[in-house]
């Protein structure tokens, strides 16, 4: 079950971001030197918190009452909602919850008035661009940015 997510419930979703992109981090070498927060891997607290307060829209995978995955996107702007994470546990993943995040965010974007999705990924990371390329986005524009290990792959998704 999907459920926003509230201001209490904002650390369980922080381990949730933790323990999820640190699988991430170590794969593809982010430090903080190279990439802020390791990807996210080391995001403070005061960081999704200020996230949540501006605005950001925030939901929680609950498996057995248990937050076991992660959904932030942006509201819409000129018909386009920003998507800012999907992130399952480690030890959930393969379940279908992550398939099941992201068409919750597609659903809830429609609802709000926009007719695409947009967001940033680690390109380099093949088995998600596949993932999200089976899933209906695909690559609009690539972007490296000095130091960072990695390039960024622009992706989109009509909806």
């Amino acid at each position: 079950m999907i459920k926003p997510v509230t201001k209490n419930d904002l650390h369980d979703c922080l381990d949730i971001i933790h323990r999820g992109y640190e699988t991430v981090a170590i794969e593809f070498g982010l430090t903080e030197e190279n990439c802020p927060y390791r990807g996210h891997a080391s995001l403070p607290y005061e960081e999704l918190l200020k996230s949540f307060e501006s605005g950001m829209l925030m939901f929680a995978y609950f498996r057995d009452d248990i937050p076991v995955g992660y959904l932030e996107m942006q509201p819409p702007v000129n018909g386009v909602c920003g998507l800012g994470s999907i992130v399952v546990l480690p030890e959930h993943r393969h379940n279908g919850y992550g398939h099941k995040l992201l068409d919750f965010c597609k659903q809830r974007a429609k609802e709000l008035g926009a007719t695409k999705i947009r967001f940033g990924m680690i390109d380099d990371n093949k088995r998600l661009r596949k993932w999200y390329e089976d899933n209906g986005c695909v690559t609009v524009e690539y972007k490296n940015y000095n130091g960072a290990p990695f390039t960024v792959g622009k992706m989109e998704c009509e909806l």
